[in-house]
């Protein structure tokens, strides 16, 4: 399946094509953005010491951010695999999926 072959398409067709493709790279566009503001947010927070904070737009809408602190156990992979190899791969198996990455104008 790694060879690109030219189809003609049905008008939906391309319409959910571009769609797809669109809001994929919107997304990963939106993402990047969030991940630069990020460190941003995280001082505003703790330079005002709140949990909740609101602010206006022009058009008199509000929006808000919520630090929400959470806490969780993660399973330390690296270190199990280390330490227990055979154990490891014995439970290891390889699986198989498909992937659809948005190919365009990353401007649009």
């Amino acid at each position: 399946m790694s060879t690109a072959k030219k189809v003609r398409l049905k008008q939906d067709e391309e319409k959910l094509v571009v769609a797809y493709a669109n809001l994929k790279l919107k997304q990963n566009r939106l993402s990047k953005e969030i991940d630069t503001m990020k460190q941003s947010v995280v001082n505003l927070f703790d330079k005002n010491k709140v949990n909740v904070i609101f602010a206006k737009d022009k058009q008199d809408n509000i929006f808000g951010i919520q630090r929400i602190h959470r806490k969780r156990k993660k399973f330390d992979t690296a270190n199990f695999k280390i330490k227990h190899t055979d154990l490891f791969n014995k439970f290891t198996s390889e699986i198989e999926y498909d992937e659809y990455k948005a190919l365009g104008d990353n401007n649009a």
